[in-house]
């Protein structure tokens, strides 16, 4: 099945608030309703990808900027895309829905101590410790924004109460019967 105008629908939240989970499954499950230009980008992956693990600003900035223009080749392409990632300045945010053609923003909504809960990386533990700097929802602020499409509140509903509400907005994004 292809659509006539791909979108970049664009997963974004705090660490451990279920963006590579959610994206995921939305992935899986526009496989299986027979969606098959689907591409999946993770966060930490594209990271891997480019050789960057810095987190500072300028690297934010940096890898936020590629990100959008990997999604809008792909989205001419042909491609729905699915990009999971932090993304916590409002700024670059409202520069990927100026620069995608087709640009989707979910916020996931989680507070940081069930984020804290969930982080299987143990990264809030040392940034609460004070032994991690640059951590978004500790000791740089989450900037929420006006603009988002969708916000999932991926701290107080099920997984299967999130996915669902996921999956039947983005049906009507892609015009998906």
């Amino acid at each position: 099945m292809k659509i006539n105008t791909p979108p970049t629908i664009w997963f974004t939240g705090l660490s451990a608030s279920g963006k590579t989970t959610l994206s995921t499954q939305l992935f899986k499950d526009l496989e299986r309703l027979g969606v098959d230009n689907v591409i999946l980008l993770d966060g930490d992956i594209i990271r891997k990808q480019i050789k960057n693990d810095i987190f500072d600003e300028k690297s934010r900035e940096k890898i936020a900027f590629q990100k959008i223009k990997m999604a809008s080749n792909l989205n001419k392409e042909g491609s729905i895309v699915l990009i999971s990632g932090i993304s916590h300045k409002s700024e670059r945010r409202k520069d990927a829905r100026r620069l995608i053609d087709n640009y989707y923003e979910i916020y996931l909504n989680c507070d940081v101590s069930v984020c804290a809960k969930r982080d299987y990386k143990n990264q809030y533990s040392k940034a609460l410790a004070g032994k991690m700097d640059n951590f978004i929802g500790v000791t740089e602020q989450y900037e929420e924004h006006d603009e988002t499409d969708l916000v999932i509140y991926t701290g107080r509903d099920t997984l299967a109460v999130c996915s669902s509400i996921l999956l039947e907005n983005i049906k009507k994004l892609i015009d998906l019967k």
